[in-house]
């Protein structure tokens, strides 16, 4: 038995893009930048987030502030005890119907008509 020899051969590589490999990004170019969604801000799963973690498809919640890194928020869904971290991509905003949610305004009475002890 011959023992190989513990050198690693390194290549030099002279564009920066190469080093990071064929996915990564160059360090030159622009990154996708989204303007980071507020607190308070209704969200639900984007389908990409869906497809990540389909356990939480089909879920909204609300933003409740940023995570530990730039692309994570912290998002409060609906029923759930405790906060849930999301990478950006994630989620979406919710948009309600203008028409939608003024209809259902409409069609509840305000809380302070009780028929139940009037005379």
């Amino acid at each position: 038995m011959h023992a190989r020899p513990n050198v690693f051969h390194r290549r030099r590589i002279d564009e920066p893009a190469k080093a990071l490999g064929p996915r990564m990004r160059s360090p030159k170019e622009p990154p996708d930048h989204r303007a980071p969604l507020p607190e308070r801000t209704r969200v639900r799963m984007s389908a990409l987030g869906a497809a990540r973690c389909p356990k939480f498809a089909g879920r909204e919640g609300v933003i409740i502030g940023s995570g530990r890194y730039r692309s994570t928020v912290r998002i409060m869904f609906d029923g759930f005890k405790s906060p849930t971290s999301l990478h950006s991509t994630y989620i979406e905003p919710v948009v309600e119907e203008e028409s939608a949610s003024r209809s259902d305004r409409d069609a509840m009475p305000p809380d302070n008509t009780d028929t139940r002890n009037r005379r």
